[in-house]
Parts: structure tokens; sequence; C-alpha cells
């Protein structure tokens, strides 16, 4: 009698268990759950950087940058992990392109999830969001970087297989940018170095964005929740830094207000002298290391016929006024307007990161353009001496 009545015991417990356990998350709600887990690690970031302080010096910056990027990294590493596997459940599933395009563009460009996508949703015409994500952020990924290069390299092996099979044109837009864009970063980096092969190179990257605002022009670019433009609107800012902006490209007039409304016009106040040109913000760390650097030149050329002009990107005026007069900015700036990098001076010189410096010679000729890292000494030392042979 002992069986049949333990038989019994275990079935009646069972069906008790049943009754009490909540059904298990379907994989929408699991996925819920990690874009929320994610709000969260976004959250204590931004609580995290606060607490740093307004400014901490070079090197204790450096180290918290670090070891904050690195918590970051192992806070997000579970829920990308979660997402791969939740895609992998379905992976030919818009589901599962779902979960990997919130990863890889809500979250941050990761092997596996790459590498899923590409076997399974390359020609998959909903696809483009990701080829648009991705080929924005691999421009900013250093593929030198050990941690970043196998990243970088499927990345690229995916756009390339979006731009050969996937039968929808406005996806295929977003990978075709993105080469567009690698040849022109090929380009900036032979401009830099004075390579020999800088002007072909040049060449190159205007036929690719001639082609892309010919074959893909009226199409949207996919990257973040806001409209983006079209990518021939992105290819026509391209080709006029290419045909406009380059070393050796007679400057284009800027004509605005600045910090203190009143009107000014680059032709003015750089006519006859070697110029020094920054677009910069009050925000930025590495645009406020320069200053001192800058003040240096304007004390050690102020005799001679040498200027600086800035263009601040402030979405406050009266902040970035109070920036100048705090740290002795004594020279003058265009300020771009209330909508910053959205402003009309920027956006026609397409500006994506600051510093941005150009030299500019003393007959209006770009001499060198960069950003923190650009030798400004030799660039205005060698336009100087040049100005004083004429």
């Amino acid at each position: 009698m002992l069986r049949p009545c333990l038989a019994v015991g275990l079935f009646a417990a069972a069906a008790v268990g049943l009754a009490d356990d909540p059904k298990p998350p379907t994989p929408a709600e699991k996925l819920a759950a990690l874009k929320a887990a994610k709000e969260a690690v976004n959250k204590w970031f931004e609580e995290s950087q606060k607490a740093w302080g307004d400014k901490p010096d070079k090197d204790e910056f450096e180290k918290k940058a670090k070891e904050l990027m690195k918590a970051l990294r192992e806070r997000e590493d579970p829920l990308l992990d979660r997402a791969v596997e939740l895609a992998k459940a379905d992976p030919k599933s818009d589901f599962a392109l779902e979960a990997l395009e919130w990863a890889l563009t809500e979250v941050r460009p990761y092997k596996p999830a790459i590498d899923l996508a590409r076997e399974h949703h390359a020609s998959n015409p909903k696809v483009g969001k990701i080829a648009g994500g991705l080929g924005q952020l691999v421009e900013y990924l250093p593929p030198e970087d050990a941690k970043w290069k196998d990243v970088v390299e499927s990345a690229w092996v995916f756009l390339d297989a979006v731009a050969k099979t996937n039968p929808d044109k406005t996806a295929r837009a977003q990978a075709e940018l993105a080469f567009a864009m690698k040849a022109r970063r090929a380009f900036d980096a032979a401009e830099g170095k004075k390579a020999a092969d800088a002007e072909r190179l040049a060449a190159e990257t205007e036929r690719a964005f001639e082609k892309l605002a010919r074959d893909y022009g009226g199409c949207k670019r996919l990257i973040g929740p806001e409209d983006a433009g079209t990518v021939g609107e992105a290819a026509a800012a391209e080709l006029f830094v290419l045909r406009n902006l380059r070393v050796g490209k007679v400057v284009p007039e800027i004509g605005g207000e600045d910090l203190d409304g009143k009107p000014l016009k680059l032709s003015e106040a750089s006519r006859g002298n070697v110029t020094v040109l920054i677009f910069w913000a009050s925000w930025c760390k590495p645009c406020m290391e320069l200053v001192p650097h800058e003040k240096k030149l304007a004390e050690r050329h102020k005799d001679k016929p040498f200027v600086l002009v800035g263009v601040n990107l402030d979405d406050d005026r009266a902040k970035a006024k109070q920036t100048t007069e705090k740290e002795g900015m004594g020279w003058r700036s265009f300020w771009a307007g209330p909508k910053a990098w959205e402003g009309p001076i920027p956006k026609a010189w397409n500006i994506r990161e600051i510093p941005t410096v150009y030299v500019i010679d003393a007959t209006g000729v770009i001499r060198a353009r960069g950003h923190e890292d650009l030798p400004l000494d030799a660039a205005v030392d060698a336009a100087l001496k040049d100005a004083g042979k004429k």
C-alpha cells in the first residue's frame, strides 16, 4: 500500500507546485527584462561619472575612465550573452533579429551577436538598423586595440554581406555608406602623414561618395531614434569637406555671431593672418586641455600676423562666454547656436568630433587639420615663416 500512497502524494505535491509556480517568462518578457537591466546600468554609469566632480586632473581622469569602462563591460557582457542566447533559440525569426538589433545598437558591438546576425539576417530586409548602427560605430572603434580587433573584423564581414546580398535598397545603403566612410578615414590618415598616395585616396573617396549619392541618395540613414537625414545628405557633407576643407584648399567663409552676439566673419578676423580655427565646447575635456597651449601660442606670436578664432558648440551662449572669461581665452569665438552640433556652422563643416583644428595661412589656404593631436606649433611656425617671405 505504501507505493500507491507515495505515488498519490507525489502527484498531489506536483499539482500544488504547478498551481503555485508563475508562468515562465516568454522570450519577449526576457528581452524586456534585459532592456530594463541595461537602463539600470546606464543610470549607474551616469551617476558614477557625476561622482568624479567637475575637473579631475588628466592622470586621475584617465585612470577613472579606464576603471569605469572595465566595470561597464563587466555589467554589459552578461546582458549581451543572454540576448544572443535568446536569438539562438530561433535564429532566423523576427524576434531573434529584434534581440540582436537591441544588443548591437543599444549596448555595444559584440562579435557573437554580429556573427549571428550575419549568418541568419544579412539578406533580411529588416536588418538596416543594425547595418546603420555598426557602420557608424566602427568609425570610432580602434582596430589596433586587441579587444576591438575581432569585433571590427566581424563588423566589416557583416557589412560586406549586407551590401552584396540584401534585397532592400535602404539596408544596402547603410553598408555602402560605411565603406565610403572607411575610404574617407584612410584618406584622412594619409593626409595627416603627408603620404605620397594621399591625393589618390582623396580621388577614390570622392568617387565613392559620388556613387553613394547617385545610387542611394534618397535612402534614410538608420541610426538612432531620431531623423538622421538621408544617405545623400551624408554624402554631400563628406563631398563638401573633400572639395573645400582639405589641406591645400582655400578656406570657405564663415559668418555668424560671436559669444557677445556681435557679427563675425572669418575672412575679416583672419585677413592677412595665420589663423588657428578651433571647434570647441566648454564641456569637452580635450578641448579645454588644449586651452593652455592655445594661450601660449597667442602669447608667443602676439607681435606677428597670427590669430586664434573659435567656433563654440555649447548650446548655452552665456555658459560659453563665462568659460572664456574664466579660462582667459582672449580670442573671439563664433557661437554655433542653440542646436550646437546641428547648428549651421558645424553642420556645414561636417564636424563629428571636437576639438577639430584647422591651421590656415595668411593667404587663406588650409595648411593642416586634425584634432587635439595635431602638431600645432610646427604647422603655425611653417605658415608664419612662409608669410614672412611674401
